[in-house]
């Protein structure tokens, strides 16, 4: 048996990039496996049915266990390395504060990463015929809430966003903020009314692991952006950022000009 776990990822996602800073952070033997998300593969059968039943990645493999969700991933690795205590918590309390970081980013500072999505992806994925306003707008909403919520609750006068060592939720929050800053989605405006939160993601940028990790985001993004770069998509689901009336992960895919009713058809009778 191998004694590296593997990991099945694709550095233009921000809980990829997660789960992977992790594994450096805490020197963890692994081998990595890029899945170009570029392509139709995640929405493959036999993927799913291999790997993980919603397709995407990051996924972790460890000879027979796959893991998916990267605060799974993270949970996993934590316990079978013996990770430092802080990564998730020494104490109750201390555990708690994480459990409640991970829970709450998860459907606020995540989904938030729409801004980024629908602005620089979209328009890949879909053509830039389409009007991706409306998911841009929400996607900005959520992320200036939760920017809101950091500022005011998380942080509070701490080095870190549960406490004054670095944990799990500060990786995943971070490269969230890694896509923003690459793609210029968040405006000097809105940095300037929340420095602590500019100055806990310029303490996070400088650690080695962070660079190592978000180097690919920025200059790819960068070359993206000034035109040195053209990238084709062939897969049309828009994974967890939805539109404003349809999820976007598996089905009703309104940009594809899909006029299939997904609701309708799960609850007409048998």
């Amino acid at each position: 048996m191998s004694k590296k776990v593997r990991l099945l990822h694709h550095p233009a996602s921000q809980p990829c990039r997660t789960a992977l800073q992790f594994m450096i952070e805490n020197n963890i033997p692994h081998e990595e496996e890029i899945i170009d998300i570029t392509t139709d593969i995640n929405e493959r059968q036999d993927f799913r049915d291999e790997y993980n039943p919603t397709g995407q990645v990051p996924i972790l493999c460890d000879n027979g266990v796959r893991v998916w969700e990267n605060v799974a991933i993270g949970r996993y690795l934590n316990e079978k390395f013996d990770c430092a205590s802080h990564w998730f918590g020494s104490t109750l309390e201390q555990r708690t504060r994480v459990n409640m970081f991970v829970q709450w980013y998860a459907y606020t500072l995540r989904l938030g990463g729409g801004a980024f999505h629908w602005t620089i992806f979209g328009p890949m994925i879909y053509g830039t015929d389409k009007d991706f306003s409306a998911e841009v707008r929400k996607g900005k909403h959520l992320l200036y809430e939760s920017m809101d919520m950091l500022e005011n609750y998380w942080i509070e006068d701490n080095e870190f966003l549960c406490g004054n060592e670095i944990t799990y939720g500060d990786l995943a929050a971070f490269h969230e903020f890694v896509s923003h800053e690459a793609g210029g989605i968040i405006p000097d405006t809105v940095w300037a009314k929340h420095p602590k939160t500019r100055a806990w993601f310029e303490r996070m940028s400088a650690r080695p692991a962070s660079k190592q990790v978000s180097e690919w985001q920025y200059e790819t993004i960068r070359k993206v952006m000034g035109g040195e770069m053209k990238v084709t998509f062939t897969r049309k689901t828009a994974v967890l950022k939805g539109t404003e009336a349809h999820g976007g992960h598996n089905t009703g895919l309104v940009h594809t000009g899909e006029k299939r009713d997904y609701i309708a058809e799960v609850e007409a009778a048998l």
